[in-house]
């Protein structure tokens, strides 16, 4: 499994790529979406609400997906940051037993293990990204039920009676973007606490390989 994502981890830069290419098209949606909305708001509040119907369906079905797509693009950069800080503990361990295969095998110091959090660093990064995947399938779920909602106008969605589908379906985007927010969020900080995993990791292994090459200059010494 490690050896895997060892491997995976060595395309770092394709996360990266791929995290920009995605923040560079919300960039875009979000600008043409900027565009509806002043085709829309330029008009009088009577027309917006009961003749242009297609624009606001197009703004709030946008609002709902646009957000969670931008985040999972931030996601996949961290990601890659993630998958280069474990490139670069890899290195580390590798140039720590190059040093050491100079000393004889009987005199060899042990390896230091890295910390327990070292492994699940990956692990946790997968797992932000995770969150964001599901983040966006439901924001599209979300946008598709706003689109037939905001279709209608305006008037006729605020004369919807208690009960009616139109106004359970009103309740269930507001509902259901009420906890994707923090929702996402909590994925920014999974993804963030995965680079600090790293980081710590790549502290422990200098601290511990430094200890490790004054044992192994005594040793030669002793030699």
């Amino acid at each position: 499994m490690q050896q895997m994502i060892g491997k995976m981890a060595r395309m770092y830069s394709m996360f990266i790529l791929l995290g920009f290419m995605i923040v560079i098209i919300a960039f875009f949606v979000g600008y043409s979406n900027s565009q509806t909305a002043a085709t829309y708001f330029a008009e009088t509040k009577l027309v917006r609400e009961t003749t242009l119907m297609t624009e606001r369906a197009s703004m709030e079905s946008i609002g709902q997906w646009l957000p969670y797509f931008k985040f999972l693009g931030l996601g996949l950069i961290l990601g890659g940051i993630v998958m280069a800080l474990r490139v670069i503990i890899d290195n580390l361990k590798a140039a720590g037993e190059q040093v050491m295969s100079n000393l004889p095998t009987e005199k060899r110091p042990p390896m230091p293990k890295p910390p327990w959090f070292g492994p699940l660093m990956p692990m946790v990064m997968m797992v932000g990204l995770l969150i964001f995947i599901i983040a966006l399938v439901i924001g599209f779920q979300n946008a598709s039920v706003a689109s037939k909602v905001f279709s209608n106008s305006l008037p006729v969605i605020d004369e919807a009676a208690a009960g009616s589908t139109l106004l359970g379906q009103l309740e269930s985007i507001h509902s259901t973007s009420a906890w994707l927010i923090p929702f996402k969020f909590f994925g920014i900080a999974t993804e963030f606490l995965a680079i600090v995993m790293g980081l710590a990791t790549i502290i422990t292994i200098l601290t511990n390989q430094t200890e490790m090459i004054k044992k192994g200059i005594h040793v030669a010494r002793g030699n």
